[in-house]
């Protein structure tokens, strides 16, 4: 006999109990109606037995039983186990799973319990690319939602064991270790996020991160001007300072004249041009080469005719080569440049003993 529609819900459940049948165009409008008095245990008996039997199984039938479980019941362990038998039965594809099923099972800022039924049915997921996609999700959701840095650094784990050069886990392994100082590792990621990488310009900021690393954590000044050179030539990020402090640290005096003259290249401004010339006049000066130096003194009070240092450098290589006359016209200039006036008048006695004293050899030479 088919239960009918009309009986109260005690005598409904009665018969049902009793093993009547329903109509399959009445299923539907009966579960609704045990649903509304929370007759659970009855609900869920007949459910189960559409999901239990090959012929009659259905999606509906599996994303109402884990709603009812998740939502009425706030049995979100069972709501899982429901997922899990959905994706064995029905043989779904991770992102099928979550566009036609556990969207109508579960709020969707739900993020706890969506966690719990991800985390249950990622041993049962077919293919590679579907584990890794319900991987970088949980992911997202304890790193952007949870917050909880355990589970989080387990699903990165499992992710990069999964796939060892999935950039969203290389990425947050690279905060990781660096927060932890553990370079030797962090040289390890950024090789592979390098390797990897999608666009040219994440090669070139891997390429860069890894030089900063060799040079100011590892002291390997070295394999920063290989990396620099070899992988960052056509960059569009600055590699300047790295470039320029490795061949420093090794006291390589030509490599950071390259280094300047090619940066010369690139600036703009005179005074930040006349920077550069003065800092390649000291260089040519460690080198031992004057009248180079003394050129690139020059080129920098030409672009930024009151900047002190190269001048003062002038001063002192005029001294060192006695020659007295471009001495005198150096202090004269210094001092017009000084504003300071106890530093004017010291620069004023000085220009003037050094006057009286080549007045004096010039007499006493003509004699």
């Amino acid at each position: 006999m088919d239960v009918s529609l009309a009986l109260e819900i005690n005598d409904l459940v009665l018969q049902l109990n009793k093993g009547a049948s329903i109509p399959e165009q009445h299923f539907e409008t009966i579960l609704e109606k045990l649903q509304d008095y929370e007759c659970w245990s009855l609900y869920f008996r007949l459910l189960e037995a559409q999901i239990d039997n090959p012929k009659k199984r259905q999606l509906h039938f599996y994303v109402r039983t884990a709603r009812a479980y998740a939502v009425h019941l706030e049995d979100i362990q069972r709501s899982a186990k429901i997922c899990v038998k959905l994706l064995k039965d029905l043989r779904m594809s991770y992102a099928e799973f979550r566009e036609r099923a556990l969207c109508h099972m579960i709020s969707e800022q739900d993020f706890e319990s969506e966690a719990i039924i991800l985390q249950a049915i990622l041993p049962r997921l077919r293919t590679k690319e579907d584990s890794v996609a319900c991987l970088e999700r949980l992911c997202l959701i304890f790193e952007k939602k949870k917050y909880d840095e355990l589970q989080l650094n387990r699903c990165y784990e499992r992710l990069i064991d999964l796939e060892p050069n999935n950039l969203k886990a290389l990425r947050y392994f690279k905060v990781v270790y660096t927060q932890n100082n553990q370079w030797d590792k962090v040289v390890s990621v950024l090789q592979s996020l390098f390797q990897n990488a999608k666009h040219i310009n994440d090669r070139y900021r891997s390429a860069q991160e890894l030089a900063a690393v060799y040079l100011y954590q590892l002291d390997q000044a070295q394999n920063a001007v290989d990396i620099i050179e070899k992988h960052c030539a056509d960059s569009p990020l600055n590699t300047f300072t790295i470039h320029y402090e490795a061949y420093f640290r090794q006291q390589n005096w030509e490599g950071c004249l390259k280094v300047l003259r090619n940066y010369l290249r690139k600036i703009e401004g005179n005074l930040n041009k006349a920077i550069i010339h003065y800092k390649i006049g000291e260089l040519e000066e460690q080198l031992k080469r004057p009248m180079d130096a003394e050129e690139s003194y020059l080129k920098s009070l030409e672009l930024a005719p009151r900047m002190l240092e190269p001048l003062e450098n002038l001063i002192e290589m005029h001294l060192e080569a006695h020659r007295w006359d471009r001495v005198l016209t150096d202090l004269g200039r210094l001092y017009e440049l000084v504003d300071d006036p106890y530093l004017k008048e010291k620069v004023r006695e000085g220009r003037t003993r050094l006057q009286d004293a080549y007045d004096a050899s010039r007499v006493s030479e003509a004699r």
